[in-house]
């Protein structure tokens, strides 16, 4: 299913070392209850974690343990369904055609209908990780990924509907089982209420993570990290304009279409598995703390 080989794979990244995949092979077939791993979906993990084998194989037990369980993120993907379909119309995810001078691959988000009725929080996280998935598949490993989030049409009613283990489910799966290296996640078009949604989150965020966020008053400061020529029309680019490009990411997936179905099937046996599993935290005094929090932010 891979447009790359492994073959293209050791040309662009010279810390990848063969014996590094076999001995992921090798530490695969001593945990029966993961299921078959590609080398190319091995290699791109290798990268994620820049080199490190031992959060290597952490992060691709818990990218499975994860995909198994949250089944409101990854059961029923299918690119053609309503669903997908709805949630493209009022969310945007555009790849950019042209990456940074660093050679990262910059991925623009932005909510189109402010209406909070047309906002499904579960389908828009599916469908970023169905576009995720189906890059990698046409690319490979990139050096790493640069996020801009417009989030001018992002209101309090937006945050309010999250449910509480959606959101925590989502936090988890981007931060510790991410197949890919991120490099910055910019918010352009922020409003106060910007603010208090990360201080809200910040309990659920990896001080890393935090290091990663950059605010933007202006879209000017936003240049000087990511080119201006190779953003899209809507903010004063030479790309094609976001909505364009959100078609192009919806016709790409929906051609893996057959591919989707079936990793539904790629998941964990949990009664095969040896090592005991590192459970996430369940405490009923941390969900009402969320909402003590989201209420009083937003007095």
């Amino acid at each position: 299913m891979f447009k790359v080989t492994l073959e293209d794979e050791f040309k662009k990244n010279p810390e990848l070392k063969a014996e590094d995949i076999e001995d992921v092979k090798a530490w695969l077939k001593s945990q029966p209850h993961l299921p078959p791993v590609p080398d190319l979906v091995i290699v791109l993990f290798l990268q994620a974690c820049q080199w490190d084998l031992d959060l290597t194989k952490k992060t691709i037990d818990i990218y499975y343990t994860c995909r198994t369980e949250y089944t409101e993120f990854f059961a029923d993907r299918d690119p053609l369904s309503q669903e997908i379909q709805d949630i493209a119309k009022t969310h945007h995810v555009v790849y950019l055609p042209q990456r940074d001078p660093e050679g990262n691959q910059i991925i623009v988000t932005r909510t189109v209908d402010p209406d909070i009725k047309n906002y499904n929080f579960a389908a828009l996280v599916k469908y970023y990780t169905m576009s995720t998935e189906a890059f990698q598949l046409e690319n490979g490993t990139v050096p790493g990924i640069v996020m801009v989030c417009d989030v001018d049409n992002f209101k309090a009613s937006h945050f309010w509907c999250v449910p509480f283990k959606q959101a925590k489910n989502n936090m988890r799966y981007s931060q510790e089982a991410a197949s890919f290296h991120i490099k910055a996640v910019h918010h352009i078009n922020i409003h106060p209420l910007i603010h208090k949604m990360l201080q809200i989150l910040k309990p659920l965020l990896k001080a890393e993570v935090i290091e990663l966020i950059k605010m933007h008053s202006s879209i000017e400061t936003l240049f000087q990290s990511v080119p201006k020529e190779i953003m899209p029309k809507d903010y004063g680019g030479e790309a094609p304009t976001m909505e364009e490009l959100n078609e192009l990411n919806l016709q790409r997936i929906q051609k893996y279409q057959q591919y989707f179905k079936d990793e539904q099937k790629v998941v964990v046996d949990e009664s095969k598995r040896i090592s005991k599993k590192a459970k996430q935290s369940e405490d009923p005094e941390e969900e009402k703390g969320w909402w003590l929090l989201k209420k009083l932010s937003f007095k």
